[in-house]
């Protein structure tokens, strides 16, 4: 456990730096994948402090972050260059960042996902396929919020009223497709990486 937590914030730096080094414009992808991997940390406090209290303050900042991960990509959207990415060799490195990047954010969604299941228990196929469900749809409104309202996690506390008139404007069928979509990709990513599906 120790060890993947130590990767996973090597690769931060190493991605973060590269970012800063080749100088890509994009440099708000630092700040994503930092969000994302706050909860990939609160998920791993899961499993290292099992207090009851504990336990719900981190499975409550976990939940807060959670979408965060997955809503790296949407940043697929800015990917303009991608035509020319091969062309040269500064387009390639833009290219691979921005693509880590984004596969940084969605893995430690599902390495987050997975230590909760583990800290919780659930084995179950059907309970684990319905906990899958009901966390993908939620997150993917969320990822909505961020993405079309432009609201962060800490919205939630500072400025609630706002987000739950942003949530009564989500009642459209014009934000199904991007929900149905979103909470497809993120199910389907982790069965696919469920570790106990795996073994």
């Amino acid at each position: 456990m120790k060890n993947k937590l130590l990767i996973s914030h090597l690769f931060f730096f190493m991605i973060s730096g590269a970012i800063v080094y080749f100088q890509i414009k994009e440099t708000y992808l630092i700040w994503n994948m930092f969000l994302a991997l706050l909860a990939l940390d609160f998920s791993f406090c899961l499993n290292r402090f099992k207090n009851l209290s504990l336990t719900f303050i981190f499975t409550l900042f976990w939940l807060f972050f959670y979408p965060n991960t997955f809503y790296m990509l949407t940043d697929l959207m800015h990917m303009d260059f991608i035509g020319s990415s091969f062309s040269n060799v500064q387009s390639l490195i833009h290219y691979f960042l921005f693509l880590a990047s984004i596969l940084f954010g969605a893995l430690c969604g599902v390495e987050s996902v997975n230590q909760l299941l583990k800290r919780f228990v659930i084995k179950e196929y059907y309970f684990k396929l319905f906990v899958l469900i009901l966390l993908s749809v939620i997150s993917s409104f969320a990822i909505h919020l961020g993405r079309y309202a432009r609201l962060n996690s800490w919205d939630l506390v500072l400025r609630p009223t706002v987000v739950i008139t942003e949530l009564s404007k989500l009642l459209s069928t014009d934000v199904l497709p991007f929900i149905v979509g979103f909470s497809f990709i993120q199910i389907m990513v982790l069965l696919f990486l469920d570790k106990e599906s795996s073994k």
